[in-house]
């Protein structure tokens, strides 16, 4: 690239409070986890209504719960409530005990203030005390077998970025597993005839962690600075490099944070002649209604340097969104959608980006329609309207010719435009499917081949005579399409996944038996065991535990009428998963009734559920917001219904999700967050929420402060011991990109709440995977470091927390460890949950004696 050259500036500063992307941060997805596919308040995909950033990507989506029979005599009736009450100052937490001999602890620093806790000093390092030393880890694959043959793995393989040069082509895209979406690069030398997987560590060696997906890919030419992918993270953006397309480096973080922040969104990236180019848009508020441009650029694909919109003078008004870059000659061309007209607006900068200039390319139109690739030759700009596209070109970018047009039986619209140096593709939706037509110079399209009835064609190259489109099958998975000069298919796959494809993500105990659940081979899972150690799936006879689409149990609890699972049904999900049984052997399916069916196009999600005297009941979403459904026997169902008007129902911008609930002498507790798009002078972020129902059925809210020192933050979990609950989630610190396990807990019901300090190991991020009860106290599962390794905080009090780091296969090492749930069983704690990395995944099954305290003997 000639002109100004690239700079190594850090971009623009921006003072507001950061905004988490998230990945799956969609409505349906339990704010929170690891898993596949979370919901969250802000954009599609990576942050809708949901899904709250943080807790890494890939927890279960949603339990039900069912209330109990009215014969047993209910608990004495809580006080009434207000409809919805606010906390405006709630104490600073508690100190936390001694700690001892392993990783340096800290307080946590939130609430404006740092909670001390008592420490002992050894070598001049402080330390928290250590505890079991004869606790046990395993992986626990061969443990939790699978119990049926589905249709599915347990993952979804989906492919979202090509790029070619030469005969090489590189295909990104990853497998949205229960257990965590893992990064995935495939590598072709052959034109796209055959793929090997392609190696990926971070810049220190190690395998990468689960939750990341690269969406754009660019190549530079033979003696360039290679291959560059940009992807989505909690937090952010993701950057990936490599010198060929077989060994990809993930880039620090706090290298690409220099110039992506957590409320922007990259849209494409391209080799635009001295470096890569991106483009997209960002955020103040965080949920892009007020969308402007943003422009990216790198000599190396490592470091980059962000322009600000300003420098393209875009039109006052509506909102500009940049979508396509393409480069000829010395020119970079850049294309934004506006909401105000005109709607598509181009700028060309022949400075490596210092100025640009806006121009116009022929025709008009009445909304975004206009695409920009450019091959070695040529500009080329598609436009469509009616029945067909019509194509102009440019030698230079601000001279344009009209070439010809494109039109092919049914055509519908212009699904995606895309070019190598060979030649450009264009992918044309008609009403029988993706029909792909090629050029090299834009004024001659020939078929190029077509996609079966389905599909999603998220991009395409062409590479010598073949011509690549990947993408989404519909029902199926991935969509890799090589098609030949003649259009007809070249027989072409991708490597096999890896990971086990299985997932446990709840347990309980009842009358002698401990059940879990979960999901493996694409079905719902259920495993019994007497100790806690071996394991049996369950023989689902009257298939209660399959289904169309993925199936999935995240939260199981026994009551007096029986036990009952919950959970998500379907690849989306789409609606709860509801499975009853007398003895934990045998389910059958309870989500027909009425209750349980969506009045609207807005799915229904189940995450969590309780038993007590007055009931069942499930918590999870609605739409937009909060959804309860409550049964006193598991045979008849109810929704539930708000003490006040927006208790339980939200709006796009105000949205409500319970994650957890628990039972008490005080009726029933939920965990969540809500949507405040007043916070913060209009910042859209989550905040930490409670709902209390005496009895399972009305509900009021309870809106619990966000931390002094984080940006937002959320509850993944509850419990309750006694009189005492307690609540904990992860909050959003830094400028975005960093977490901090927080909690909360309460003695008068849930409606007041004192912050409560979880140490966390110095300098490390944190959050929260479990929080749970012993005989005589509670127990909070997290993770610390990223990726992360397993934490366990115990308290006798819910007040003051001890620390311990266990050690082993599947809860320290490399990858991402987390332990999701826990139970007690002949004098042992055991938890249940996974360790993942980029190239695979498996259950853990870890095993601790209960202290002489935490068993409640003397």
């Amino acid at each position: 690239m000639t002109g100004g050259g690239w700079r190594s500036e850090t971009g623009d500063p921006d003072g507001s409070p950061e905004l988490v992307n998230e990945r799956l941060s969609q409505p349906s997805l339990p704010p929170g986890e690891r898993s596949s596919p979370p919901s969250g308040p802000l954009d599609e995909r990576l942050s809708q209504p949901s899904l709250p950033p943080v807790e890494r990507l890939s927890q279960p989506s949603s339990p039900f719960s069912y209330p109990s029979h009215p014969s047993v005599p209910s608990v004495p009736s809580v006080p009434s409530m207000p409809p919805t009450t606010e906390l405006t100052d709630p104490d600073v937490g508690h100190p936390a005990p001694p700690g001892g001999p392993r990783k340096r602890f800290r307080s946590l620093l939130i609430g404006g203030a740092s909670v001390a806790f008592a420490v002992v000093v050894a070598a001049g390092v402080l330390v928290a005390s250590r505890q079991g030393d004869d606790q046990t880890a395993q992986l626990a694959g061969n443990l939790f077998a699978a119990g049926t043959a589905g249709a599915a793995d347990g993952r979804q393989l989906e492919l979202n970025g090509v790029a070619a040069m030469g005969a090489t082509v590189v295909v990104a895209g990853g497998e949205d597993a229960d257990s965590g979406y893992r990064t995935e690069f495939f590598l072709s030398k052959d034109a796209g005839r055959t793929f090997t997987r392609a190696q990926v560590r971070t810049a220190k060696g190690e395998p990468p962690v689960a939750g990341e997906v690269p969406r754009h890919l660019a190549a530079g030419p033979a003696g360039s600075a290679g291959w560059v992918a940009l992807g989505d993270r909690v937090g952010g953006t993701v950057v990936w490099t490599s010198p060929d397309g077989a060994s990809w480096t993930r880039q620090p973080d706090a290298t690409a944070s220099l110039a992506f922040g957590p409320r922007d969104r990259v849209a494409d990236v391209a080799w635009t002649g001295g470096g890569f180019t991106a483009v997209g848009q960002t955020s103040d508020k965080g949920d892009f209604t007020d969308a402007a441009p943003v422009v990216w650029l790198s000599r190396d694909g490592r470091s980059w340097e962000r322009r600000a919109g300003w420098r393209l003078h875009p039109p006052t008004g509506g909102t500009l969104a940049l979508t396509d870059v393409a480069s000829v000659k010395n020119a970079i061309v850049v294309r934004g959608e506006s909401s105000i007209k005109p709607y598509d607006i181009t700028w060309r900068s022949t400075d490596a980006g210092d100025t640009w200039q806006a121009f116009a390319v022929p025709g008009t139109s009445s909304e975004p329609e206009l695409s920009f690739a450019s091959t070695a030759t040529a500009m080329l700009a598609l436009r469509q309207g009616g029945s067909h596209a019509t194509t102009y070109t440019s030698p230079d970018g601000v001279h344009w010719t009209t070439a010809a047009k494109i039109d092919v039986p049914g055509f519908k619209r212009l699904s995606r435009l895309t070019a190598t140096p060979q030649a450009a593709v264009a992918a044309i939706e008609t009403d029988s499917g993706i029909r792909l037509v090629r050029s090299v110079d834009g004024r001659s399209w020939q078929p190029a081949g077509t996609t079966a009835g389905g599909a999603e064609v998220r991009d395409t190259a062409a590479v010598g005579d073949n011509t690549v489109a990947v993408g989404a099958q519909d029902g199926t998975g991935a969509l890799l399409a090589v098609r030949d000069k003649a259009g007809k298919e070249v027989p072409a796959r991708i490597p096999d996944t890896t990971g086990s494809g299985k997932v446990v993500d709840a347990l309980g105990t009842a009358d002698g038996r401990v059940v879990a659940v979960g999901g493996a081979n694409g079905d719902a899972t259920v495993w019994t065991s007497a100790d806690g150690s071996s394991w049996q799936p369950v023989q689902d006879k009257d298939k209660a535990l399959t289904g169309q689409g993925r199936q999935r149990l995240t939260g199981v609890t026994a009551g007096f009428a029986g036990w009952l699972a919950v959970g998500s049904s379907g690849r989306t999900p789409g609606r709860p998963l509801v499975v009853t049984s007398a003895d934990g052997e045998s389910w059958r399916r309870a989500d027909g009734a009425a209750a349980f069916q969506s009045t609207g196009k807005e799915p229904l999600i189940a995450r969590a559920t309780a038993a007590g005297p007055d009931g069942y009941v499930i918590v999870g979403e609605d739409g937009y917001g909060a959804g309860t459904w409550w049964s006193p026997d598991l045979k008849t169902w109810e929704r539930g219904t708000p003490a006040g008007q927006d208790n339980l129902v939200g709006t796009p911008t105000t949205r409500r999700w319970m994650n957890s609930v628990t039972n008490g002498m005080f009726g029933f507790v939920a965990a969540g967050g809500v949507t405040d798009p007043n916070a913060y002078g209009g910042v859209f972020v989550r905040r930490p929420t409670v709902w209390i129902s005496p009895d399972g059925r009305k509900w009021s809210l309870v809106r619990l402060p966000i931390p002094a020192g984080v940006n937002e933050g959320w509850l993944t979990h509850i419990a309750s011991h006694d009189d005492v609950l307690v609540t904990a989630g992860t909050a959003v610190t830094g400028n975005g990109t960093g977490t901090a396990a927080f909690g909360y807990a309460s003695t008068d019901g849930g409606r007041s709440w004192q912050q409560i300090t979880l140490p966390v190991t110095a300098g490390e991020q944190s959050g929260v995977t479990a929080v749970a009860t012993t005989p005589r106290g509670f127990v909070v599962a997290g993770t610390v470091g990223s990726p992360g390794d397993v934490v366990v905080w115990t308290s006798a009090d819910g007040r003051s927390w001890k620390p311990e780091q266990p050690r082993g296969a599947g809860v320290s090492g490399p990858g991402d460890q987390r332990l999701s749930a826990f139970t007690t069983v002949d004098g042992e704690l055991v938890g249940v949950g996974s360790t993942a990395t980029g190239h695979g995944d498996e259950p853990t099954l870890w095993r601790r004696p209960l202290s002489p305290d935490e068993a409640g003997t003397p």
